[in-house]
């Protein structure tokens, strides 16, 4: 379970049931969400996406940008034996419905080029899927601090 806040950011974005009529929130949740949302939701937790600013004529383009970085930011290979990553990959990976190679690509793009070429599909074999880490934690995108700061 999320924290509170987590979970109703959760709720607009993935919600299991319809909000009522008159309901504040109705205004604010989307109606098919996006699986990439699971890498731009930021409630402050230590797994969580860095925080930016999304723009409407880019949402999607920014989406693919915001899940690459979250994949470069958040996986690690363990004695060069494991790959390392983090329970919000596997819960994209089950909504999407990606298949083992299609996961195998998607990491790849994250992984330093020299790094895949030397284990060659050994890694594939053993993922290791970290729990959520709940600490308190902002990491603020470079563009959202110089739009702050320019103001």
């Amino acid at each position: 379970r999320l924290p509170r806040p987590g979970q109703w950011i959760q709720s607009l974005f993935f919600p299991k049931q319809k909000f009522k009529a008159g309901d504040a929130r109705k205004g604010y949740a989307i109606e098919h969400p996006d699986p990439r949302l699971r890498f731009a939701l930021c409630s402050g937790s230590h797994s969580d996406a860095l925080l930016r600013l999304y723009t409407p004529k880019r949402v999607f383009q920014e989406l693919e940008v915001a899940k690459e970085e979250y994949l470069q930011t958040n996986t690690s290979v363990h004695k060069e034996q494991k790959l390392v990553l983090p329970k919000n990959v596997e819960s994209y990976v089950k909504e999407v419905d990606l298949c083992p190679s299609g996961l195998k690509e998607m990491i790849e793009l994250a992984l330093p080029e020299h790094f895949t070429r030397k284990h060659q599909g050994k890694l594939w074999k053993k993922i290791e899927w970290i729990p959520h880490n709940f600490t308190f934690r902002y990491l603020i995108s470079h563009e959202l601090l110089e739009s702050v700061v320019s103001f």
